[in-house]
């Protein structure tokens, strides 16, 4: 991250020491349309600099760890439930679900716009069911995916999907939000899976 941070900035350095150093200012600037030129190569410069460092930091993963880690958690997926469109939840218990996850959880369920993705049933996936949530359960008591995820809108063009994964006593969160990134599809596989492994089950 600051390694991409320090190269965008050195390339907006460049461009503009090289503009300073490419001759006597005064006559750089004689004419209108080389103040113009002169001025889209300092803006192209920063704003691909800008364009870097944001995707670089929206690429970042999100760590929760300290005493408020589920806490925080539980916020984070509150908010992603809150968007529009299908919400696909993959989990092994749902144990994270309470107070306004769980709120959102229920109104989706009530919109019939959520999916759960479970190795098995519980107390509170039958709730979220009876509420009109759909449940894919694919496992038993000895299978069970260790994917964590949350793809937001699965159906449409503009899917994204959120990843969760445990690193050095934290939880990380990581957002894809590329319809091309092969995890988005990796994350759609496994729904479609699940499914399948659940409609044979149910037989």
């Amino acid at each position: 991250m600051i390694r991409t941070i320090l190269a965008q900035f050195s390339a907006v350095a460049a461009v503009v020491l090289t503009v300073l150093l490419a001759g006597d200012l005064d006559e750089l600037l004689a004419t209108p349309w080389k103040v113009v030129l002169v001025a889209v190569a300092v803006v192209a410069a920063i704003s691909l600099a800008v364009w870097e460092v944001v995707a670089a930091v929206r690429s970042r993963p999100i760590a929760y760890k300290g005493k408020k880690r589920n806490e925080r958690i539980r916020k984070y997926m509150a908010n992603l439930t809150k968007l529009d469109g299908q919400c696909v939840v993959s989990s092994n218990d749902l144990s994270w679900v309470s107070g306004e996850a769980y709120e959102m959880l229920m109104k989706k369920a009530a919109e019939r716009s959520l999916v759960l993705v479970m190795p098995r049933a519980n107390q509170m996936s039958r709730q979220l069911v009876r509420a009109g949530a759909e449940a894919r359960y694919y496992g038993d008591e000895t299978f069970r995916l260790r994917s964590r995820f949350t793809v937001v809108n699965s159906s449409r063009a503009d899917a994204w999907v959120a990843v969760g994964y445990g690193r050095k006593g934290a939880h990380m969160i990581r957002e894809f939000h590329s319809s091309d990134d092969p995890t988005l599809n990796m994350a759609k596989d496994l729904i479609e899976l699940a499914r399948r492994l659940a409609e044979k089950g149910s037989r």
